[in-house]
């Protein structure tokens, strides 16, 4: 089975794994050979709920820094 995800070593956009459809097969990329992860990490990945969760880390993020003094002076100072 293909996958359309980008390789960390060499930058290839596909991978392949098995067709056994096994949560447990590798993902190795097309082009050198690195392994990626497994099917199960792909679909967690790029699931809704790990979307949603990570914006959610964003946005508490990005509420500490305004609220952070020293942050908003630096910005203020930069521009």
């Amino acid at each position: 089975m293909k996958h359309e995800i980008s390789c960390p070593r060499c930058g290839h956009d596909e991978a392949a794994s098995n067709d056994t459809a096994q949560d447990w097969d590798e993902i190795n990329c097309l082009e050198c050979g690195e392994f990626i992860g497994t099917r199960d990490r792909q679909f967690a990945f790029a699931s809704r709920n790990h979307r949603m969760h990570t914006l959610s880390q964003s946005l508490e993020l990005l509420i500490e820094m305004a609220r952070d003094d020293s942050w908003t002076r630096a910005i203020a100072s930069a521009a």
